[in-house]
Formats: structure tokens, sequence, C-alpha cells
């Protein structure tokens, strides 16, 4: 069943049906064809699939990202990043990745971290002398930090499948993501350097305390996100809720940039954002049951044990594996696919399931910049009206700095295991 799914599956992605579509109807049809179970069983797995409560956090979290965009939160956090990023050689580059990281903070998502400082950022880095090409790829690699700084929709969907703990995997995406944008300001001085490129003016320490100051009720939102999930004063979907009341509060009464005439274009923007995403979670439960039920797991672990029985280079073959599937299927999706395969194999190698989680999410989320798919990429592209052509050569030095990172993240545990370990063994 789950070959014919499969090819079902990729020949209605290559007819232009939407994905969540695809998934679900591959499955169907490939049910219905064997006859093995019951076609009953397709409408209680599309129920089941998104009747989780932890899943209840993702709309909670769009609504309060999209809030927050609406409600000035974003330009606050651009002004924080360029009194302490703006100096330095690349200027505005580095302020863009800055703000990105900051911004990964209170959406969870690459698409809105992109499209929310991007839209702000791109236009200001092509006039100070950026290549388009070049300006659109240090966006779509630093808006991509979105869903591994906490919190993360991303893992939100991988832990409501595997049945992690939420709190533990967005703990461990702080270093890592902080490493990774450290990697993309290396890249980008690089390139800042070579086409002569300067910083901005060096802001005086007043007017850095008067931009935290003025940007602090931005930057306490993923606090209180962290910080009550982690002392256990609510769970993550209850931190989305909160998070929402928040930026209500903030951006209505706070900055006033949001009125009340905008919230019905915020919350259908925030409502057809979690429909698609659900419909994907919902249709590739479909998949992932026929995954399982076929024991796919098992056979991956067996061929596996035939090539080496050293965790490290599992690890790293289950990455190149990752990146091959993350080219061509969009992030969410593939999440749902491929974490019910490859969860029992790196548990078969003793490879710790926190590590695991935001190994395979990060490797997702940067195959899912590259053509063909290229989500983040696109965006990036389109706002900065450059072409493929354009974005390619830029494309790789980035990617390089994330593989690296990856490496470090496989070799040292340690480096995504510490901030978990603290706070909850």
């Amino acid at each position: 069943m789950l070959m014919i799914a499969f090819f079902l599956f990729l020949v209605f992605l290559f007819l232009g049906v939407p994905i969540a579509f695809s998934l679900g109807c591959g499955s169907i049809i490939a049910i219905l064809i064997e006859g093995i179970v019951s076609p009953m069983l397709v409408a209680q797995k599309l129920f089941s699939g998104v009747n989780s409560f932890s899943l209840m956090a993702i709309p909670f979290f769009m609504l309060s990202g999209e809030l927050m965009e609406a409600g000035g939160i974003s330009e606050r956090l651009i002004e924080i990043a360029k009194a302490f990023l703006g100096h330095i050689t690349g200027g505005i580059g580095m302020v863009d990745i800055g703000t990105s990281t900051l911004f990964a903070g209170v959406s969870g998502s690459a698409a809105a971290d992109t499209a929310a400082v991007g839209s702000m950022l791109i236009p200001s880095m092509l006039r100070d002398g950026y290549p388009k090409g070049l300006a659109a790829v240090i966006q779509a690699t630093a808006g991509s930090l979105g869903p591994i700084i906490p919190p993360s929709m991303t893992m939100i969907i991988y832990c409501s499948l595997t049945n992690l703990s939420i709190g533990e995997c967005f703990m461990a995406g702080i270093i890592p993501g902080l490493i990774i944008a450290l990697g993309t300001g290396i890249v980008t001085y690089h390139y800042a350097k070579k086409l002569g490129i300067k910083g901005g003016r060096r802001y005086t320490w007043p007017e850095r305390l008067k931009a935290v100051k003025d940007g602090a009720f931005a930057i306490i939102m993923p606090i209180i996100i962290i910080g009550g999930i982690v002392s256990g004063i609510f769970t993550p979907t209850e931190s989305g809720a909160v998070a929402c009341v928040y930026a209500v509060v903030v951006s209505m009464f706070v900055y006033r940039k949001l009125k009340l005439n905008m919230l019905p274009k915020v919350m259908l923007r925030a409502a057809s954002m979690n429909g698609m995403c659900l419909l994907i979670v919902a249709g590739a439960s479909i998949f992932s049951w026929l995954v399982a039920f076929d024991k796919f797991p098992t056979i991956v672990v067996n061929f596996l044990s035939g090539v080496t029985d050293n965790k490290y280079l599992i690890m790293i073959l289950l990455v190149i594996f990752l990146l091959f599937v993350g080219m061509f299927i969009e992030t969410l999706s593939a999440t749902i696919i491929v974490a019910p395969i490859l969860m029992p194999v790196a548990a078969s190698y003793g490879i710790d399931p926190v590590q695991f989680a935001l190994i395979m999410v990060i490797t997702l989320v940067y195959a899912g910049v590259t053509p063909p798919v290229g989500g983040v990429l696109f965006i990036t592209m389109g706002i900065s009206e450059a072409k493929m052509k354009d974005a390619m050569p830029y494309l790789i030095p980035y990617l390089t700095a994330v593989c690296i990172s990856l490496l470090i993240f496989i070799f040292i545990p340690q480096v995504a295991l510490f901030i978990p370990n603290l706070l909850f063994h």
C-alpha cells in the first residue's frame, strides 16, 4: 500500500495538486485499491491526526505572530538590531540577521519571519549596494531561524507525532539557532567586505538603551512564552493563548498601532495559514499510518544496520536523506511523513530523541530553502525581484555554514542538550 500511496502522491504533486490533498488522496486511493483495511479508517485518521491538544498551540502562535507584526513589533526589533549591529561591516545585512533572530522568538514560522522582516529590510539592503540575489539569500537563511528558535510550529507538530516534550525540544533550539545566526553573519561579513559595503553609524549606549526600552515589550514576549512553559505555569498550548492576549494588549494599548478595524483582517490571515497547516497535518496523518502499517521503519533500520553500526555515521546518512526529502517536499509535510519513520531508527542507535528532533527540523527547514520547493527563498526573491540564477551562487556558501553547524550538533550533542538538561533533568 505504501508504494502505491507514494507513487500517487508524486503524480498528484507533479500535476499541481496542493500537497495536503496529494498526500490524502494518494493514501486513500491506495487503501481502496488494496482493500485490506476498511475505508472507515480514513475518516478516523483524518480526525485523529488533528485531534491533539498540543496542535492547538499552532493557531494561537500564528495569531500572536500576525498580531505582533500588525502591531509594529517588527519595527522595534529592527531598531534594537540596528543599535547593536548596524555599525558592523555589512550594516543592514547584519541588522537583517539580528532582527530575524529576534523575530524568530515571536513568530515560530519561517514564512512569517521572512515576510515580516524581509519586506522592510530587503529594499534597504538593495539601497546599500547588496546584489539582489545576495539580499534574497540573506533573508531566506536568516528567516528560516523561525522554526528553530522557540516557539516553533514545526517542532510542535514533531512533538505531537512522537510524544516528546515540547518544552525540551523548544529549549534545544536556542543555542543551535544562535550558532546558525552567527554562521550566517560570518558569511555576510565576508561578502560585505568583498563588495565594500560598510556599516552605519555606531549608536551611543544611551541610544542603545532607548532602543531596548522602546522594544522591551517585544523582547519580553518570548521570555513570557518560554518562561511559562519551563516553570510549568502553563502548557505550550496555553502559552500560545497567553501570547495572543499579550500581543493584543501591547499592540493596541502600548504601541497603539493595531486598530480595532484591523483585527478581522489579521484574524483572517492567521486562520487561512492555520487551515492550510492543519489540512497538511490531516492528509499526512493517513500517509504516516500507512508507513507504520507496512513496517517501513523496520525495513530502514535493517538496511542501515547492514551499512554501519556507528551512530554518528548513521546520523550523517539520515541528514543526507532528509536534505533530499526536504528539497522536494514542503517542511511541515516532510516532518509528518518522515518523523514516524526515522524516530525509531534514531532510537535503535541510541541517539538522543531531543537531539535528533532538532537536527531533523534544522535539516528539513534549510533543505526547504533550496529549489525546487524553496518556499522561503521564493518569497525573498519576489521582494528583491531576483531571479534564481542571481541567488544560487550565494545560496551555496550559506547552506555550507548551516551544514558545518549541523556537524557540530551531531558530534557535540551537549550544544543542543545543555539547556534542556539544565532545566528539565
